[in-house]
């Protein structure tokens, strides 16, 4: 069954149905929608002004927001409930089982009470098998609704949460080629694709957020809220996890360059550090012993700080978040290092330690993900070094301005995505300084090359004037400017028309 001209619905014998593309797909600088989607069921929620569902009952009082879902779903006509209930779920699953037995438990108890009165909770007790596998399909299928605020600093309203009849047949990748994202109104997602997707290639989305988690934690969270256990080719990869690299144990003698991958396909598993990736020595026990044990050390020193930051004030921490020392620079943890010190650097204004901070923590990034892997976070990353280096060096800091606007383009689209326009202001807003001021502004050489993406910008000969993406050349106000899409330059005619009325008054 077709969903769009883009992409179908297919069954396979090992994911079920799954949505796959019916021809090549490939994004583009600009991004690409493959399919857009209302929600079936939008729920608000519990307790929020828009919640109309009433009192909890007291045997959902431990559970309230599923009972503002039961509400809102019974309200919708037999024929939607009907589609809702034909959503995956596993109705073997524990929870499944515990739930049932919890109200068959209750039933029983009101039956022999013989009361006469009509409860709140009778729509519940009289139809169990229901509302169980209504249960399940929320667990298994219901995805937030939160879109980004208006002027695009962070997330928007929350809508809650929703079920999405398509969607939701999308499968699960630790590395996905689509993303979701809310529409600003919060009643459909988009999906988006972030990089070339073949014809017949299952689209894939990640259904927790959790990219830089440990392969065994992404395993656990999956299996527990979805069931399944995850085998994309990150989790079931052979040369180890990618999120924790460990120096060679015989770097400190030789100065092996290389790095021992930690091996643990599950939390029940013994963790095992793999041979060295340079020289092939396999580092003895005592080694993954004393590297494993400073690596959960540090885990819980993370965890701590960032618990009393947001008590505290992240500046009054700051002895121990300099002494944060991860295993290695492309551990997952240093990713964490970096940024709790990006962001005390920035709070206490020292914007050269703050800007070197957070290049780390984007490389660190890259080099886990690999480079043609979009990353929201990476594009937020990207801005808050630009907005560093505006204090230290400003050609870096158009540099990391276009990095952020070029991943947020392909995965958000351009100026009507709330997230985009911040940073194509920030980016316009630097370019004005560079025309205007470019000799008094901050060049601090040693930062030259500090946002560089690894394998530089897209290769073109006519780069976009505003974002460096790939153009064609037009003639504006006797000037030989490129631009990719009429948005940007409709945004530098905009902003030059600005400055020159400036600059009479």
């Amino acid at each position: 069954m077709l969903v769009s001209q883009l992409c179908q619905i297919k069954d396979t014998i090992e994911h079920g149905r799954v949505i796959v593309a019916t021809q090549k797909i490939q994004p583009g600088p600009l991004g690409l929608v493959v399919f857009r989607e209302d929600a079936l069921l939008a729920i608000p929620t519990t307790r929020t002004p828009e919640d109309l569902s009433g009192p909890v009952p007291d045997i959902l009082e431990a559970g309230p927001q599923l009972w503002t879902d039961w509400f809102y779903y019974s309200q919708k006509s037999e024929e939607v409930k009907s589609r809702i209930l034909q959503m995956y779920v596993e109705m073997d699953c524990a929870p499944a089982v515990v739930l049932k037995q919890y109200l068959e438990r209750h039933k029983k108890t009101r039956d022999e009470e013989k009361s006469q009165d009509v409860a709140p909770d009778d729509s519940i007790l009289n139809n169990i098998e229901e509302f169980v596998r209504f249960a399940m399909v929320i667990r298994f299928n219901t995805v937030e609704l939160c879109p980004p605020s208006d002027d695009g600093t962070g997330p928007g309203y929350d809508y809650g949460h929703g079920l999405f009849e398509n969607a939701c047949k999308m499968s699960h990748s630790c590395k996905p080629n689509c993303i979701w994202k809310t529409t600003q109104d919060g009643k459909a997602k988009e999906i988006r694709a972030i990089r070339t997707i073949e014809k017949g290639e299952e689209l894939t989305v990640d259904y927790v957020g959790n990219v830089l988690g440990p392969i065994p934690e992404r395993r656990e969270e999956l299996l527990v809220t979805k069931g399944f256990l995850c085998n994309c080719d990150r989790c079931s990869a052979q040369d180890g996890d990618d999120t924790r690299r460990f120096m060679c144990s015989q770097s400190p003698t030789t100065g092996c360059p290389g790095v021992h991958f930690l091996d643990q396909p599950l939390l029940t598993s013994e963790p095992t550090l793999l041979q060295c990736t340079h020289c092939g020595v396999q580092p003895p026990d005592s080694y993954t012993f004393t590297a494993l044990k400073k690596e959960e050390q540090l885990t819980t020193e993370i965890q701590e700080v960032d618990e009393a930051a947001d008590e505290l004030g992240i500046e009054n921490l700051s002895s121990r978040i300099e002494q944060l020392s991860p295993p290695h620079d492309l551990h997952r943890l240093a990713e964490k290092c970096y940024g709790l010190q990006g962001e005390l650097y920035s709070k206490l204004g020292d914007h050269r330690a703050s800007a070197q901070a957070f290049a780390k923590q984007i490389n660190c990034r890259i080099a886990i993900l690999g480079d043609d892997f979009k990353s929201q976070q990476t594009a937020f990353l990207c801005e808050k070094l630009g907005d560093e280096l505006c204090h230290v060096n400003v050609e870096e800091a158009e540099e990391a301005y276009r990095r952020s606007v070029r991943s947020l383009q392909v995965m958000r689209g351009g100026v009507q995505d709330p997230y985009s326009k911040c940073a194509l202001n920030k980016l316009l807003a630097i370019q004005s300084r560079l025309v205007s001021d470019g000799d008094l502004l901050p060049h601090q050489k040693d930062f030259d090359g500090i946002s560089k993406l690894p394998g530089g910008p897209p290769r073109t000969d006519c780069p976009c004037a505003l974002c460096g993406n790939p153009g064609k050349a037009t003639n504006l106000s006797g000037e030989h400017l490129v631009f990719c899409c009429d948005d940007h330059r409709q945004l530098h005619t905009t902003r030059v028309h600005e400055l020159a009325i400036e600059e009479e008054k």
